[in-house]
């Protein structure tokens, strides 16, 4: 099996993120890395008006992007020393990094990290919007740690975010935006806590390639973080858009290109070389590129093997 990457397609996806966006003139992009992780998808993102920086989840793929891409939000709490220094590194090569947190002990570690590289680092408080995964709970926790960031002079408290995962994939149009609506709610209230407190949010970031518009059109966010959108990830085909339709918006771009290794006319079967090892079954099996969904049973045969 090889993956093959259309480029056309890919730049198409990268360009109309961008004019959609255009819609909203207050709101950044930032797309996500951790879909890519690759530096010439990265560049091809950053070259496109009004995108500030990208994400990474993990401090590897910062690592990986930072000598192309001068601006990174890690999106995913740091949780040991060694992590730490490795990102206040990145720092001292003179990129501009972002972490989140939603303790005091992540906190110190960063603040400690950025003390031996002799930097600054920015850190967003980590807002739970919805998920339950992480982030503090409500403006009293979010206020009580920017208090306890304001004590650490190495970190310098630039905002929040707020992303809703789950959100994503919801299929209805309506309940989709109902979501996205009360995520928004939720940070637009830790906002205006953090504000009255004396702390400016000159960054609120959140949202994702399911909701990004309603995040957008929301007023309360200064930037959004789609990632999938590049790939047209099959999976948001199946979101509904107001009328009831599929979302069309995105092309898929990356293929997993198989290769028929076995045939059983009687049985109507035919095995691919491409198995739990070459494709991913998270968000359910794959498609056969032009089958609809109804067209073939996919079955996984195995590790190397699959069944459509």
């Amino acid at each position: 099996p090889a993956l093959v990457l259309e480029l056309d397609a890919l730049e198409a996806n990268i360009r109309r993120m961008t004019e959609t966006l255009g819609g909203f003139p207050d709101v950044a992009l930032r797309p996500h890395a951790k879909s890519h992780k690759t530096v010439e998808v990265a560049m091809l993102q950053m070259h496109q008006p009004r995108t500030v920086g990208v994400c990474c989840q993990k401090v590897a793929e910062a690592v990986a992007m930072a000598d192309a891409v001068g601006d990174i939000l890690l999106t995913n709490e740091i949780a040991t020393p060694a992590k730490a220094r490795r990102l206040a590194a990145l720092a001292r090569r003179g990129c501009s990094v972002t972490a989140v947190v939603d303790s005091l002990q992540s906190a110190e570690l960063l603040a400690a990290a950025a003390r031996t590289e002799g930097v600054r680092l920015g850190v967003l408080v980590d807002v739970n919007v919805g998920q339950d995964r992480c982030g503090v709970d409500g403006p009293q926790e979010a206020v009580a740690l920017a208090r306890g960031l304001a004590e650490l002079p190495e970190l310098h408290f630039r905002g929040i975010q707020g992303y809703q995962g789950l959100a994503q994939h919801i299929r209805n149009h309506s309940e989709r935006s109902a979501a996205a609506a009360a995520a928004a709610a939720r940070a637009r209230e830790v906002v205006s806590a953090l504000e009255a407190a004396g702390f400016q949010c000159e960054v609120v970031t959140g949202g994702g390639t399911g909701t990004y518009e309603f995040d957008a059109a929301s007023g309360v966010f200064t930037e959004v973080q789609p990632g999938s959108y590049v790939f047209g990830d099959v999976d948001y085909s199946r979101n509904l858009d107001a009328e009831g339709d599929p979302v069309s918006a995105w092309r898929q771009s990356l293929f997993v290109a198989a290769t028929v290794v076995s045939r059983n006319t009687a049985a109507r079967r035919v095995v691919l070389d491409a198995g739990l090892k070459a494709v991913s079954y998270d968000s359910g099996p794959p498609l056969v590129r032009g089958w609809p969904d109804s067209a073939a049973r996919i079955e996984s045969g195995g590790g190397g093997h699959t069944n459509p």
